[in-house]
C-alpha cells in the first residue's frame, strides 16, 4: 500500500510570523522596573529573543551582574509571564503578507503548524487574538515536548501530530534554532525569514531565503513539489 503523506510547513513565531518585539520589550521593561533595575530599549531585547521566555529573562538579568545576582530566575520568569500574556498583542501584529501567505499555502494543500519556544498556551492566545488560529493545524510550544528547538524532538513531535514525515516537512524561521531544528530532524529543508530579528548572514545556512512572507509559498513548493 502506498501511503501519501501531506506536505507540512512549520513556522516560527517571533520574528517570523509576527512582529512581537514591542510587547516583549514592554514586558522586559516592566520586569526590570519591578526589581529596580534600569530599563532597556527594544534594540537590547531584540537579540535576546528566540530561545523562549526563560532564556530571555535570564539574559535580561545577567546583563546587570551583581545588581541582579540574588534574583530568583523562576520567580522572575513567572513575573514576566504574568505581565506578558495579557499584553502579548497590545502592539504585536502579523508581518506584512502573512495572511496572504497562509491563504496561499492552504490553497496549495499544505498542512501548517507553529513551532515556537514560547509556552503553548501563550502562542495559541496570540494566534487567536490576531485571527490567525484558523490557518494552523497544530501548535507546538516549547513546553509541549521533551525538548525545544533546536532539539529535533520539538519538530519531530509536531510532524508526528500532523501524521506526516520529515521528508515532507519545511521549516520557516529567522533564528539559527529554526535552521538547526530542520537539519537535526532531517526535514526536507528550511527557509530563512530575512525580515526577522536575526542577522542576515544566518540565511546562508538555510535551504532558501525569503525576503518577505509572500515569497514563502513558492519557495516551499520548490523544496517539496
Amino acid at each position: 500500500m502506498n501511503i501519501s503523506y501531506p506536505r507540512l510547513i512549520v513556522f516560527d513565531m517571533d520574528g517570523t510570523l509576527i512582529d512581537s518585539l514591542p510587547d516583549l520589550a514592554n514586558s522586559s521593561r516592566y520586569l526590570l522596573k519591578s526589581y529596580n533595575l534600569p530599563e532597556v530599549g527594544d534594540e537590547i531585547v531584540r537579540p535576546m529573543l528566540g530561545d523562549g521566555i526563560n532564556r530571555l529573562v535570564q539574559r535580561l538579568l545577567e546583563q546587570f551582574g551583581k545588581q541582579s545576582q540574588d534574583i530568583d530566575l523562576k520567580e522572575a520568569t513567572d513575573r514576566f509571564i504574568a505581565d506578558y500574556v495579557p499584553h502579548s498583542v497590545d502592539y504585536s501584529k502579523p508581518f506584512e503578507g502573512a495572511i496572504e501567505c497562509l491563504k496561499q499555502l492552504k490553497a496549495d494543500g499544505w498542512k501548517i503548524a507553529l513551532c515556537t519556544n514560547k509556552i503553548t498556551n501563550a502562542a495559541i492566545h496570540i494566534l487567536e487574538k490576531l485571527h490567525l488560529d484558523s490557518y494552523f493545524d497544530t501548535v507546538g510550544g516549547g513546553d509541549l515536548f521533551a525538548a525545544c528547538k533546536p532539539d529535533p524532538r520539538h519538530l519531530e513531535g509536531i510532524i508526528k501530530a500532523i501524521g506526516t514525515n520529515a521528508a515532507r516537512t519545511v521549516m520557516v524561521g529567522d533564528h539559527m534554532n529554526d535552521i538547526r531544528v530542520a537539519e537535526n530532524a532531517h526535514a526536507a529543508g528550511s527557509i530563512f525569514a530575512a525580515w526577522g530579528y536575526c542577522p542576515a548572514e544566518i540565511g546562508k545556512y538555510a535551504s532558501k531565503i525569503a525576503h518577505s512572507m509572500k515569497d514563502v509559498p513558492a519557495l516551499a513548493n520548490q523544496l517539496i513539489n
